[in-house]
């Protein structure tokens, strides 16, 4: 049985390579002791960059290769690239009779793909999962159905010692399973009964004796153990829309919970009264759909460009019950009743799991600077977030102090999670601009640089570079000699 310390190097990584979605363990960290480039606005860090077909997965780097996918029309693409140069090696497409409906942030081609350096895993929630070698050649396809998935796909498959594993949390039917990557073979399976539609890739963590998935789900934090599927523990009342990873340092588990309703930076829900105020205009105490087209949002994300903001008109069916045109006094309290069902946890949590590995207690609770989609990163004994607006917050990991929270030079809407690599970390905000700062007890800023392009995709460091997927472009940076 290998133990916890035989554990730690195997999951670091190589240093060289980044094989999935946030590199080892999905915990956002380069291994090794590789510099990466700290000026990006600096032309000579630019090693080269190439056109891809559209799409949002963040890159899997090999020895040799940088793969994503992309989506043309109906046909789903595996896009390999050499690392030395940007030329684009090869691609492979499967066509589909019809593409899944995705939130309209993001396309058909979410999920990142998987490597263990011999076999390359990419999953389309429009097709199912497929396999080739990193010469292109197919090894095995598996089709799947379509899930009903609230907003599309975007849980990517992950190959950790020797399994792939896959999670397709969905309106119904989800599970857990682990398959051989050589032969899309399955070795065992968990259902996932109760989880509806789920965003989140399992992210891995040691302990003594073995190694255990950490999934989010609807409401629930589960922990697996990889070599059986057996649950170890959970941990309840996080969010309902669960779309970050878990992550672990400090002998702690990391998780954000994010809750619309509660989360002090974000715009509360207005009153009925407000609604009056700004867009009544007749003064007849109802709203009727003209008037109401004159509102932007009524709920809203911090400083997200739009996106996320909820319009009156977007409710305009529901609140409408007696189909009159109108949104009156008695028809307004039924929002207000949805987002008061919202009774989920908003901040990120560090869990403690217990000795025996049957449950988790809860170590600490910050409630603020909770981003919605990146997922934390655990670096030198602090736990660093970005939310929307470039806002970083950086806390204490052992103890949930505040070390600082600062704004970003890069604004906006934020989908990319934090990564790092020797001692600096990267900010990707969804306007195209990429921010590296310092890891510290304060916000040390070394540069920012505007790629000018739509960036939803997590970069990827391996190797001493940098590697970032704009929605048409791939581009790596590197320090100089």
């Amino acid at each position: 049985m290998l133990t916890l310390a035989a554990l730690v190097p195997f999951l670091a990584g190589d240093p060289e390579t980044w094989m999935r979605f946030r590199g080892a363990e999905g915990a956002g960290r380069a291994a090794g002791a590789h510099s990466y480039p700290v000026r990006l606005d600096s032309a000579e860090v630019r090693a080269w960059s190439c056109a891809l077909p559209p799409g949002s997965s963040s890159p899997c780097v090999t020895e040799e290769l940088v793969l994503v996918t992309g989506a043309r029309e109906r046909e789903l693409v595996t896009v390999a690239v050499a690392r030395a140069s940007g030329t684009v090696l090869w691609e492979r497409a499967v066509s589909v009779p019809a593409l899944e409906k995705t939130h309209e942030i993001h396309g058909p081609a979410a999920p990142s793909p998987t490597s263990d350096g011999k076999v390359v895993v990419s999953y389309f929630g429009s097709f199912g999962m497929i396999a080739h070698d990193l010469a292109g050649q197919e090894l095995w396809r598996r089709a799947l159905p379509t899930p009903e998935n609230t907003f599309g796909t975007a849980a990517s498959p992950v190959i950790v010692d020797g399994k792939l594993l896959f999670v397709q949390d969905a309106q119904q039917g989800s599970f857990l399973e682990a398959l051989d990557p050589a032969s899309g073979a399955t070795l065992w399976r968990q259902e996932r009964a109760g989880f509806a539609s789920g965003w989140s890739t399992p992210s891995v963590r040691p302990f003594e004796g073995g190694l255990e998935l950490l999934v989010l789900g609807v409401n629930e934090l589960t922990a697996y153990d990889l070599a059986s599927g057996a649950e170890r523990w959970s941990y309840p009342g996080l969010t309902d829309e669960p779309i970050t990873l878990p992550t672990h340092g400090a002998g702690l588990v990391f998780a954000t919970s994010y809750n619309l309703k509660t989360n002090s930076d974000a715009m509360s829900l207005w009153s009925w009264e407000r609604v009056l105020v700004e867009h009544d205009l007749d003064g007849d105490g109802a709203l009727e759909r003209s008037e109401a087209e004159a509102n932007t949002s009524v709920l809203s994300r911090p400083d997200a460009d739009g996106e996320g903001d909820h319009p009156l008109t977007l409710f305009w069916r529901f609140l409408d019950v007696d189909r009159d045109g109108k949104i009156r006094a008695d028809e307004y309290p039924k929002l207000e009743q949805w987002v008061a069902s919202w009774e989920h946890l908003n901040g990120v949590v560090a869990l403690r799991p217990s000795a025996d590995g049957k449950s988790s207690e809860l170590a600490w609770h910050y409630p603020r600077g909770v981003p919605e989609c990146p997922s934390p990163l655990y670096l030198d004994g602090r736990l660093y977030m970005v939310m929307n607006g470039g806002v970083v917050t950086a806390l204490d990991a052992t103890t949930g102090a505040l070390v600082y929270q600062e704004r970003l030079p890069a604004r906006g809407p934020y989908y990319a999670s934090l990564v790092a690599g020797g001692g600096t970390l990267y900010a990707a905000s969804a306007r195209g601009e990429l921010c590296a700062f310092k890891s510290g007890p304060k916000l040390e800023l070394f540069s920012t640089l505007d790629l000018d392009e739509r960036l939803m995709a997590t970069p990827a460091l391996a190797g001493g570079t940098l590697y970032v997927r704009t929605d048409a472009r791939l581009f790596a940076f590197r320090a100089p000699d």
